[in-house]
């Protein structure tokens, strides 16, 4: 049975967000930035017309955004995540084969679709995603997942395509490919697009006629598996389970250097609950935890400092309480005082199966395991009923600088001075109507 695959593609995601509850914005030009406010990372039509690059530093085309009305947002984690799970939510009607492959992206399998029509489908499938969620989608419908994303992008520079491409016979996969660049195939780094235009081989379609043993050779598997996948060859399929993870990271810049080390225990404390949220979502627990620490590399007129230290749990655990507690003794190993602190994290390190944990001599007693799990249950249901990255209860430590300074929040939080409300996630900037 010939496989099918269809990438969604959300349309500027970030910014289809923001119009959703902004009809207003709709054809005027928007823009959204990183994190601290700091880099373009969302660009609607009329500002990618204006020239504005992507990553630009907003400090920099901050005069060309004012002097053109366009409308700035800070990055909406809460609402676009939540925007987004409704878009795979919807998605999960038309496929019983799902694969989320970013926050504005998914694959779905379509094996056993070959004979309905698949333009009509993918027409269906476009304007309900529209209609109850707001967010306009790209489909692109392919033999592979490498050609459906190659669909996918050649549907946004053609707005002729209305938003859908079909690549199921030769003819139109080759004219498709011949007017993809290869620095937009799936899986070609930018190593390998310098190093193609010295062979002469500029689109996708040039790629495909390079010998097979060269690619294998030059490329090893995973260029090979690309090279096949462009010629109709399925190499790669729906992932079902989530590849094995060997650590897990949280981190994030702060929008001011913190000195202080209670201010850094403090965003530690927040980074341990956010990466043991990820482990017992994910039903692992980890063996090591490390922090981290550094200065801003681009200040080159400041000291500079890089510290970390990796401390070890007596027993494997994913517990909030436990994971605070090792990063703080590995904080308080690392850190050196005089230094600015640009960036810091918690690593969990020697993850596994929490099925497969291994008490050890000095474990805490099975009564008093049982109910710290109990508390962390408790707390993590308490939680949940907040669909939003911030905690209904939490620890102490996550905000205990915060209340010895009155209520003021230490330089170590995101700088968000253009945040839209969460309309979707916070009851009290829910949007309101008045009647007459």
């Amino acid at each position: 049975m010939t496989k099918l695959f269809a990438l969604i593609d959300c349309n500027n995601f970030y910014v289809s967000c923001e119009r959703v509850f902004r009809p207003d914005l709709e054809e005027r030009p928007v823009a959204v930035l990183s994190n601290n406010d700091g880099c373009i990372v969302a660009r609607s039509a009329e500002v990618k017309a204006l020239g504005v690059p992507m990553g630009a530093p907003y400090f920099k085309v901050r005069g060309i955004l004012t002097a053109h009305g366009v409308e700035v947002f800070s990055s909406n984690y809460e609402l676009y995540g939540d925007m987004s799970a409704r878009v795979m939510s919807v998605l999960s009607r038309f496929s019983p084969d799902v694969e989320v492959y970013s926050i504005d992206e998914a694959f779905i399998g379509l094996n056993g679709f070959q004979d309905r029509d698949l333009e009509a489908y993918a027409r269906e499938l476009r304007t309900t995603v529209k209609r109850w969620t707001g967010i306009p989608v790209s489909v692109g419908i392919a033999p592979t997942k490498t050609l459906a994303k190659l669909a996918a992008e050649r549907v946004k520079k053609k707005p002729v395509l209305d938003g859908v491409m079909v690549l199921t016979d030769p003819g139109s996969i080759q004219i498709a490919m011949a007017a993809t660049p290869v620095s937009d195939v799936w899986g070609v780094g930018r190593r390998w697009v310098r190093r193609f235009k010295t062979l002469g081989v500029y689109t996708a379609w040039d790629f495909t006629q390079q010998p097979q043993y060269w690619v294998r050779k030059k490329m090893g598997v995973g260029g090979m598996r690309t090279h096949l996948e462009l010629q109709g060859t399925p190499c790669f399929g729906l992932k079902d389970q989530p590849r094995d993870r060997k650590s897990c990271v949280a981190s994030r810049s702060f929008a001011q250097p913190v000195t202080q080390l209670d201010d850094l225990k403090e965003a530690v404390a927040t980074f341990a609950a956010r990466a043991g949220k990820r482990l017992r979502q994910g039903g692992l627990v980890a063996g090591q935890v490390m922090a981290f620490a550094h200065s801003d590399r681009f200040r080159k007129d400041r000291p500079q400092r890089q510290v970390a230290a990796t401390v070890a749990l007596v027993t494997p655990s994913n517990l909030t309480q436990d994971i605070t507690r090792a990063a703080f003794q590995a904080l308080q190993r690392a850190y050196r005082p005089g230094y600015g602190y640009k960036r810091a994290g918690v690593m969990l390190l020697d993850l596994a199966p929490a099925q497969d944990k291994q008490p050890t001599l000095f474990a805490p007693s099975k009564a008093d395991q049982s109910k710290a799990e109990r508390l962390q249950s408790a707390l993590d249901r308490i939680n949940g009923l907040r669909r939003t990255r911030h905690d209904l209860v939490s620890l102490g430590s996550v905000g205990l600088v915060m209340k010895q300074r009155g209520g003021k929040k230490g330089g170590w939080h995101l700088r968000r001075e253009h945040q839209s409300p969460r309309y979707t996630t916070a009851w009290a900037e829910l949007p309101t109507v008045q009647a007459e």
